[in-house]
Formats: C-alpha cells, sequence, structure tokens
C-alpha cells in the first residue's frame, strides 16, 4: 500500500487580519494628508491605528512602504471607469481619478517620495508597477475600444499616446509649476486622442 504524504505543516503565526490592516492603511493615509511624508512613521502609525509597531512590520518593511501601500488603496482609478457608458467616458473617468489622486495632498506627499527615490528601490519599483503600470494597461484597452467604436481618431503609435497622456501629469506633479485638474485631464485628452471625423 502506497504511504499517504504527510499533512502540509501548520503556518508559522498568526494569520493576517484584513481588518487591521485597513486600519493601518486608513491611519497611514490620514497621516499623510495632514502632515506630508515626515508626518508618517512607525510610531505614529501604530498609535493611530491601535496597532503595535511588530504588527505593521508583519506587513511591510518600513513607513515609506505603507504609505506607498495607503496611497495606492486609494487610487481606484480604474475601478472608476467601470460604471462610465461608453468608453471615451471610461477614459475620462479614469483620468479624472489619476488627476484627483495627484491633486490631493496625499499624491503630492507620494511624488516627493519617488522623485527622491532611487529608481530600483522597493518603494519606486512599487510606484511604477503597481500605479504606473496599473493605469497605463487600463488607459490602452479604453483607447483600444475607443477606436473599435470609432469615437477618437486611431493614434500612430500607441505606446506614443500613452505616454503622451501620462507625461503631462506627472511632469505636473514632479514640477509644481501648475495644477493637475479634471479641466486639464480633458485638454490634454482632446489635444492627444482627437475625436475620431
Amino acid at each position: 500500500m502506497a504511504r499517504q504524504p504527510p499533512p502540509p505543516s501548520p503556518a508559522r503565526g498568526r494569520p493576517r487580519d484584513p481588518r487591521t490592516r485597513a486600519a493601518i492603511l486608513a491611519a497611514a493615509r490620514a497621516l499623510l494628508e495632514r502632515g506630508g511624508l515626515t508626518a508618517v512613521s512607525i510610531e505614529a502609525i501604530a498609535q493611530k491605528a491601535g496597532v503595535s509597531r511588530p504588527t505593521i512590520y508583519r506587513y511591510w518593511p518600513n513607513a515609506p512602504a505603507v504609505a506607498m501601500a495607503a496611497f495606492l488603496e486609494a487610487t481606484g482609478a480604474p475601478d472608476a471607469a467601470r460604471t462610465a457608458r461608453t468608453p471615451l467616458a471610461a477614459l475620462r473617468a479614469q483620468l479624472h481619478a489619476v488627476a484627483d489622486a495627484f491633486a490631493a495632498p496625499t499624491g503630492r506627499s507620494v511624488a516627493a517620495m519617488v522623485a527622491a527615490a532611487q529608481s530600483e528601490t522597493e518603494l519606486a519599483k512599487a510606484f511604477r508597477h503597481e500605479f504606473i503600470t496599473r493605469n497605463r494597461d487600463a488607459t490602452r484597452l479604453l483607447l483600444d475600444r475607443c477606436v473599435e467604436d470609432k469615437l477618437v481618431a486611431p493614434p500612430a503609435d500607441m505606446e506614443l499616446a500613452l505616454d503622451l497622456i501620462f507625461g503631462p501629469l506627472f511632469y505636473r506633479l514632479l514640477m509644481g509649476h501648475a495644477p493637475i485638474t479634471r479641466a486639464f485631464v480633458d485638454r490634454l485628452i482632446d489635444t492627444v486622442i482627437p475625436a475620431s471625423a
């Protein structure tokens, strides 16, 4: 008779509680909005969330990582597009959500954090992969649908069109010379992706 494999070993430590994670992120987001990145420390997060410092370290390695996670979770730009009735309205809704995220105090704090970070730090990689890539991919899909429905003229170069959409947003975010508003986003879309003739 074949021997049965031994049962899997139980996982070490207590399972992570999604409510605890949510409380930590809410605390980090509130601290970011009130005092910027300098206000976000493990001690401050722990006190505001009502958890211990070791509990936070079970989820994230440091305070900037918690701050980035809080920002990413608060920016549901791809989700904002799901309630729109047409692909073009969905595209505007998604980019409006990106603009709202960047215009908020949290977005400005995260921009400063990313600008100061080396390109290959975990912080910069999280912003690039989780925020930029996620929104860029969502925009590409919506643009494809807009072209299919003949709502906009097809871009000669899709990747360049995406760069031209997101580039000015990041430029205003990092330089701070002009506000990021929904009206700005609308002008940007109309300029980069003109309506189909």
